[in-house]
């Protein structure tokens, strides 16, 4: 009676799965996730370092990533070509900036001073450049241009007049010459600092105009003593850093008392 009770009924089986897998596709999934939340976290930051660095170290770091199939002094000059200035008309409107006629001469004038002055080491390291609305300015200190306490000129200092030439001759501009010193240096033949100071403007002048033929109504010369020192002459550092001759490029068409006289 038992056995035949039995009939009909359906018979249910159950089997457990045979170890897990951590869900539908296992927990693998997240270990890539977490790996490209990393890298992109990384890739951003990359990005933030990179737009925060100085224009000059991009240049710098940019050399490392060039083709190793250009000539190497052809980088170099790429570093060098970097200007000290630049126009506040640059910063304005798209990455191709526009320049206005005035200050593209000027800007194209920086690059050439700074061609001129990285070119020996000895002037790189006593020279600097500048710029005003005015006109742009490189200045060398009298000990790289001139024997101590004269108006002599140094074989640099006739190098370095050749190239303030070749500037005066790739471009419509004018100079004006500009000598400075102090107390400290005056003796020879000068009886002052004011005498000196103009000697050594009017040689820098007189070799451009004799040597190189730049006309004489394109050139200025102006003794200042030390009327108008970079650095208060506290120390002998600063005053060794105020002795200099400077060289100022404008265009024909601003006089010169037309420039401020507090220097660029």
């Amino acid at each position: 009676m038992a056995k035949n009770s039995d009939k009909g009924k359906t018979v249910i089986i159950y089997r457990e799965s045979e170890g897990g897998h951590g869900g539908h596709h296992g927990g693998s999934w997240k270990v890539a996730y977490a790996d490209f939340v990393t890298a992109l976290m990384a890739f951003f930051l990359l990005l933030w370092l990179v737009v925060s660095l100085k224009p000059k170290t991009k240049q710098e770091l940019s050399l490392v990533f060039q083709d190793k199939n250009v000539p190497s002094k052809e980088k170099v000059q790429n570093l060098e070509k970097v200007p000290t200035f630049i126009s506040p008309d640059a910063i304005k409107g798209s990455p191709e900036f526009k320049l206005s006629q005035e200050n593209k001469l000027k800007y194209e004038v920086a690059l050439l001073i700074k061609e001129l002055i990285t070119s020996d080491l000895n002037v790189r390291k006593n020279s600097g450049v500048s710029n005003d609305s005015s006109g742009v300015m490189m200045q060398v200190n009298n000990s790289v241009m001139f024997r101590p306490g004269s108006a002599e000129l140094t074989p640099t200092a006739q190098k370095v007049l050749d190239g303030v030439a070749k500037i005066l001759r790739d471009f419509k501009i004018n100079l004006t010459v500009r000598g400075f010193a102090d107390d400290d240096e005056k003796g020879g033949p000068y009886p002052s600092k004011w005498e000196l100071s103009a000697a050594r403007a009017a040689a820098a002048t007189r070799y451009l105009a004799e040597t190189t033929g730049i006309s004489t109504t394109r050139l200025r010369a102006v003794g200042l003593a030390d009327s108008q020192p970079l650095v208060p002459p506290t120390s002998p550092a600063n005053k060794a850093r105020n002795r200099r001759i400077e060289f100022f490029y404008t265009s024909p068409d601003m006089r010169p008392s037309e420039r401020s006289q507090d220097g660029p």
